[in-house]
Order: structure tokens, then sequence, then C-alpha cells
């Protein structure tokens, strides 16, 4: 055994074995229990930083170990190749997108392969690549056969810097996701996926997912945003009618105007002084954020509707803090009880009336707005009445009468996916002035990007091809336009997840086999995507589910929101502070398994990482230690090949200890990977390897080389290079990757303890010791008594208690 390990000589000799003997190809085999991993696959930037470095080890590391468990594991790999960055990137270096995409996607794989990355690279997929053009557009085609994808004239979200239309979720603070540019409002066709017509279940599924972050839970559920209310129909004296939707139908007589949305389209139909389409124009260049920001702002349209439940005669106003997002985009507005109509009805003058009186300060003087329940007043038939009484109450009376319904709205807005770029999949659509829009015919498919184009000018750049434009009806056989708009890449990567088990498919996907392997185990990926990318995906799969494609209700089972990769400061890693580390850089001076030691040691996998530049260091440091210990018991390793470690040579002494210590390791390794806590897993093989420094020189060899033996298969998932070079250089038999994972013997824990997670709405707290005999009651006990974890659950409602045999308990809390 040579006296060091030369970290550089053995990660490229082991990629290279793997490389050939492909260890890590998915087999497909039916006599095992599936297991597929994954990670959110990367945009094709070109440069892969060390967040991606702790992300894609934290993956690998599990992958590894389910192998090992005897698991048929799908770990693949792919890239999220579209999309305006690139398009923009290949414009300013003078490339085509497609080559300057090519030359990324090389230079990503090539990091990856140097961090040791267990992927299966003949699952590889590209989602500009002619093979998922074709699949997407044959799902999009089927989505719009059955009618969830669907063309419409409507004001949206409007990037100025990217020339393109963003989805609501896109658009973070009023600013482009991408560029951070200020969004304003656009009146353009778009293309939508029918996502509200999946909102409730949406919803009402993120109870059904135990195993995703309460965060992102949250998040998704104030997105969706499920109101309960009622839709009033005010008539306007044109004839027409303008509904509204109020979840207080109690203060309906104190509706002294209606405020519309700038975007509302009642406004289109009527006769608008100047002043009005002017204040119009001006509100519809400001963000939603802008405008909330502003004082509040209107003016009167010169119209009037009429109050359902009293006949009054309000006026009709356009006012800048009035959406469409939400409801109607058309309020009632009542003064006395809302802050915001009250702080407009002062600036302009208007009408505040109380019907709900303060139980805490009755009185006629009105100084604020009371948004609380109260006993109606100046309610006609309903004064007298209970708020709540009333709400139920004055909603009957207008279902009577035919001018109102109870209902529910969501702030969830319909998907828009048309984006005014070149770098994109084509929407696979046609127009026909005689037939409308048609779909391209399915041996038309797919329907690629023209190569030569031109990106000067305005609208989309596919818009100035004649060559791409001009087609046929596939109906009539007439001329015909294409749609000059590619699909938002949000929809590539909303379902790319089932098309790595059959990636070279013609059909999307093989079902027997999707349904067999999905949904994913292990999702990896940042907390940023709750409202983009998660949403999305699980509407296609509920979609797809409907179309009788699949045969599951949710994409990922477990969910891991990994924390983020900061500078020694906690400052965020950026180009412009100089402050960005180079995974490269590192792995040259340490190695790649010091790197990805130090990345899940160092914390918990969901909490931020300040970088440390002695951390890979220290990594390193410690494989020397492991090293420098086979490196003592080489002889003793060769004679004991077999890596058995012998209970009958255990029986008492150092050896006994030992013998627990192992199992005791093998075991909480085991688990806490499976819980994706590898900083605690990785202590406890440092503690093992402090054992076996201690262990006598004079002690058994057999039972050392056994204990070395099961420290390097536990410590192969986290170093994988390091680990193969130490077993091939003591004799060790095969590859380490091909070994079985090491098992518990119960009888060498006889007595001793078992850790028990505890987490509190998915959150890790602490980590319990209980006695092996103890039982569910016992462990809640002991949990809620445990000072961090009682500190947490102080004064809070315990909606349910998770147990997990062996190995967790969460407490989940309102």
């Amino acid at each position: 055994m040579e006296d060091r390990y030369d970290h550089r000589a053995a990660e490229r000799k082991w990629q290279q074995q793997w490389d050939e003997s492909a260890p890590f190809r998915w087999t497909g085999d039916r006599t095992k229990r599936k297991f597929y991993v994954l990670e959110m696959f990367p945009y094709t930037s070109g440069h892969l930083h060390i967040g991606h470095a702790r992300n894609y080890s934290m993956g690998d590391t599990l992958a590894r170990l389910r192998r090992a468990q005897g698991y048929d594991v799908l770990y693949p790999m792919g890239w999220d190749a579209f999309g305006l960055p690139a398009e923009n990137a290949a414009i300013v270096r003078g490339l085509h997108p497609r080559e300057f995409t090519a030359t990324a996607r090389a230079s990503m794989k090539a990091a990856m392969n140097r961090l040791g990355l267990s992927y299966d690279w003949s699952l590889e997929i590209d989602t500009s690549s002619a093979e998922y053009i074709q699949a997407q557009q044959r799902l999009f085609i089927r989505f719009f056969e059955r009618g969830l994808v669907y063309r419409d004239a409507n004001y949206v979200n409007w990037c100025p810097q990217c020339a393109t239309v963003l989805a609501n979720e896109q658009v973070i603070a009023g600013r482009c996701w991408r560029c951070e540019t200020q969004v304003v409002k656009r009146h353009v066709p778009q293309w939508f996926f029918n996502i509200r017509a999946y909102a409730d279940e949406l919803l009402d599924g993120l109870d059904k997912l135990p195993d995703w972050p309460e965060s992102v839970k949250n998040i998704q559920r104030s997105w969706i945003g499920r109101s309960h209310g009622t839709e009033i129909r005010f008539s306007d004296e044109s004839g027409g009618t303008l509904a509204v939707f109020t979840t207080r139908p109690d203060t309906l007589f104190g509706c002294t105007f209606l405020a519309l949305a700038p975007e509302h389209p009642w406004l289109n139909d009527r006769d608008l002084a100047p002043d009005v389409r002017t204040f119009r124009d001006e509100i519809l260049l400001k963000s939603t954020e802008e405008r909330a920001l502003e004082e509040k702002r209107g003016v009167f349209t010169g119209h009037y509707a009429i109050n359902p439940i009293n006949g009054e005669r309000v006026p009709i106003w356009v006012a800048n803090y009035v959406v469409m997002d939400y409801g109607t985009g058309a309020i009632m507005a009542v003064p006395a009880h809302d802050e915001r109509d009250f702080e407009f009805a002062r600036a302009y003058g208007l009408a505040v009336r109380e019907v709900v009186r303060d139980p805490s300060a009755p009185g006629d003087t009105l100084d604020h707005a009371y948004e609380g329940t109260g006993t109606l007043v100046n309610s006609g038939p309903f004064t007298g009445t209970a708020s709540q009484v009333a709400a139920d109450d004055i909603s009957a009376a207008l279902e009577r009468q035919g001018q109102g319904k109870r209902t529910i709205q969501y702030r969830l807005q319909n998907w828009s996916i048309s984006r005014q770029r070149y770098w994109g999949n084509p929407i696979p659509i046609v127009y026909c002035s005689e037939c409308g829009a048609q779909p391209v015919p399915q041996q038309e498919l797919p329907l690629l990007l023209p190569d030569a184009i031109d990106f000067k000018g305005t609208g989309s750049p596919l818009s100035r091809s004649a060559a791409y434009m001009t087609t046929t009806c596939p109906k009539c056989g007439g001329p015909a336009q294409r749609d000059p708009d590619t699909m938002d890449t949000f929809v590539d990567s909303s379902w790319y997840f089932l098309r790595f088990p059959t990636p070279h498919a013609v059909e999307p996907f093989d079902r027997e086999t999707v349904d067999r392997m999905l949904p994913v185990d292990a999702y990896i990926g940042g907390i940023e995507h709750a409202t983009l990318h998660l949403m999305y995906s699980r509407f296609i799969i509920k979609a797809l589910r409907d179309l009788g494609l699949l045969g599951f209700d949710e994409p990922f089972v477990r969910l891991y929101n990994q924390g983020m990769v900061n500078d020694s400061t906690g400052r965020k890693q950026s180009k412009s502070l100089g402050n960005v580390v180079e995974p490269f850089e590192v792995i040259e001076a340490y190695g790649a398994d010091s790197l990805r030691v130090y990345l899940l040691f160092t914390t918990a996998y969901n909490l931020g990482l300040n970088w440390s530049d002695t951390g890979p260091k220290d990594a390193q440091s410690y494989l020397n230690r492991v090293w420098r210990l086979a490196h003592r018991w080489e002889s003793a390793l060769r004679r004991n090949g077999a890596a058995v470690l012998d209970p009958s040579r255990c029986a008492s002494g150092a050896a006994a200890e030992l013998r627990t210590l192992v199992h005791h390791t093998i075991r909480k390794v085991t688990t806490d990977v499976e819980r994706f806590q590898f900083n605690t897993s990785i202590a406890a093989l440092m503690q093992l390897s402090n054992a076996l420094y201690a262990f006598p020189a004079d002690g058994d060899p057999a039972v050392a080389a056994g204990a070395i033996r099961v420290l390097l298969r536990l410590l192969a998932p986290f170093a994988p290079h390091f680990t193969e070079e130490v077993w091939e250089q003591t004799g060790g038999q095969g590859l380490v990757v091909e070994q079985p994972w090491p098992l518990v013997d119960e009888d060498a824990l006889v007595g001793a303890v078992k850790e028990i997670a505890v987490q509190v709405n998915g959150r890790f707290m602490a980590t319990l010791e209980v006695g092996q005999d103890a039982n569910e009651p016992e462990i809640v006990e002991a949990a809620r008594n445990h000072a961090t974890v009682g500190q947490r659950l102080a004064g809070k409602n315990v909606r349910k208690t998770i147990y997990v045999p062996d190995r967790l308990i969460n407490f989940v809390v309102a």
C-alpha cells in the first residue's frame, strides 16, 4: 500500500474504471425494490458552481446507499437547455444558441464527472433535442385536444428587457425573475394551461405529502389562495353587468362605489372620457407591486351601477389598487370596513357608511375602517343581525333574486406559456383564416426551429422568418401561418422526470415503466421553485393522469430543499463581489472526495453553509487519517479480504466494544443518510475511526480488519474514489460500489440505545437517544421533554404527531 493517498491519480483512475464497467447503469430489474433519486436538472449555463456540488453530492450519496442495499436505483441527469439566457449569451458571443448550449453542456458534464457522481449517462436527456421537442409537442397537442391548453387575449406580465411574457409565478416583487427589470402589463394573445381547473386538488393534495417541507406547502397554499365568498352581480345603467367577489357579503349595504382594475374588460366596451383612458394607460405601465406602494388613486368613469340589495345607485371608478389577479377584477368598495377603500374614499370625498358596529368602540364617527365582525347597522331588514349570520342571509337573498351566488375564488391564475423568443420549444399550432387554430399533424412532428434566424427587431424572432411562418392548413390545405411563439421553459421542466426511464421513445414516455418507477422517491432542489417548477409539475401529473396516461397523483414523494452555500461572511456568492468559490480549484487542491465530505459534514442539508477555506483541507485530513489506519492494518486486511467481522472473535474486552460500536455506526449511518442527515452520519464514521485508532496494537488483527472493511463500505457513498483506492490497495475483492451494504447485527446492540430524529414541521430539531425497547408513547413523551423540542412546541397547538418506528418523530404544529 502506498504511503500517501494521491487524490489526482486515484480520481482519474476510478472515474475511467466506472466509465468502462458501468456499475451505475439502471437495469430495470423488476425483482428488486425500485428507488428513483433525482436532483432538479440544471440550466445549461456552462458553469457548475459550489451550490451544485453540494446538491449533487447529497443525491449521489443516497443513490449509492440504495444500490448497495439492493434497490433498482434510477439516478439520471439531463439538461434544461432552452431559455432566454442561452439565447442572450449566444447573441453576445456571436454564436448560435445551439452551439452555446452544446459547449455549456459538455463543460458541466465534465465537472459532474470530476465530482464522481454516479449518474447513468445512458439516460441523459436534453430539452433542446429533436427527440424531446417531439415528445413535448405531442403532449401539447393532447392537452389542446382536451381543452387543457387554450388561447386567449389578455393582460399579461411583460418584461421590456427580455421582450417576452412572464407567468405570474415568474414575477418576483414586481420584477422579472431572470433580469430583474420592472414588469408591466400588456394586452396580447397568449396560450394558457388551465391550471386553475386543478386548484382544489393542488391545494388539498398538499395534505397528502407528509415528506415535503411545510415551508414549501405553505408557500403553495398561499399562492393558490382559496377563498370562500359570494359573487354579486351589479347591473350598470347601460344594460351590462359587473360581477364582484367578496368574502364579506354582510357589508353589502355599506357599498358606496365600485372600483375596477385598469385591465378590466368592461372598460373596453364603454365610451370613456380621455382622462379615464389616460389614467388607465398610465397604471398599466406599472407593476402590481408598484401600484400597491402608491397612494390610492383613481378616476370616475362617468358610469353608475345598481346595488342589488337596496337598489342604490353607486358610481363606477377605475382604481390603481384593484388587480385582475384575484376575484373578478372589480370590487364593491365598502370604505367603513376596508382600509384601502377608506383611504380612497377620503381622498375623493366618497361616502363612508358604517354597516357593522365595532362592539368595542360603538359610535357614529369613523376615523378608520373597522374590518372585524359585529352586529349590522344601517342594513335594512338585516339590521341587528350578527355579521356571520347576515353573510349567509344576504347571500341567500341574492341567490333567490338571481343576483348572486356563493362561490370560491383563487389567487392562482392560469399559466401563460407563450414566449416571444427563439430558443424554445415551438408551439405546434398553425392558423388558417378558414379553419382557425389547428395542431400540426403527428406525422409532421417534431416542428423544429429554423437554424437561420434574425435576432434584430421587435417581437418574436420566429415571426420574422417567412420560411418558417408560411405553411398550409392541415385541415383544408389552404395557406396558413405558424404560431410565432415558443413554450415557456418551465413546460420543459414540468415533466422531464417522466422521460428519463425511456429517453429515446417516440411517445413522451412508456406508461408501464413510468408507473413502476414513479413517483420520484427523493427529489432535491431549491425552495425558490415552490410556485414555479414544483407547482407546475404537480399540475402536469394530475392532468396526464386524467388523460389516462399515468396511474399516480403526485410527482415527488419526498422533497429536500438544500441550503445555499454562501461566502465566508454569509453573503451570497456573486461574480460582481469576487467571492465565488470554484469547485475545480478545490478539487484540484484537495480532491473531489474532500470537497464532498466537507459540504455534507459541515451543517444540516437544509441550512445555509458559509464557506471555509480550511474546510476541504480538514476533510482531506480525515480521509488521510483513514488511509493511515488502513496502512497500519494492511497485512491483516489482506489476510481477511472477506470483510467479515466475526462475532466469535468479539466475546469480550476491546473487541466486544468495537463490535458494538461498528453495528451502532451501521445503524446510524444507514438511518441518517435515509433521512438526509449526512452531517451526523459522517460524525459517526469519525467516531468509529477514532475507536479503531484506539484499538490495541496487540488486539485481534481479524477484528480490526473486519471493522475497517465495514468503515470503508459505510464511507464509500461519501468518498467513492478514496474508498475504492483503499479497498484495492488492501486486497479487497471487486469494487466497493459492488459490495452489499453492511447489515446490523441486533445481538451486538443488546443493552445499547437507538437514536430517533425529532422534527417540528419537517425540520430537524434534535436527536433523541432511547433504549432499544422503548415504545412509541415513551419515545413521544421523551421527545416533548427534550429542551430544544419543548421550547419549539411551547404555546403551540400540535395538530399531528407522526412517528416512523425506530427513525423519527415529526410534530406538526399550527
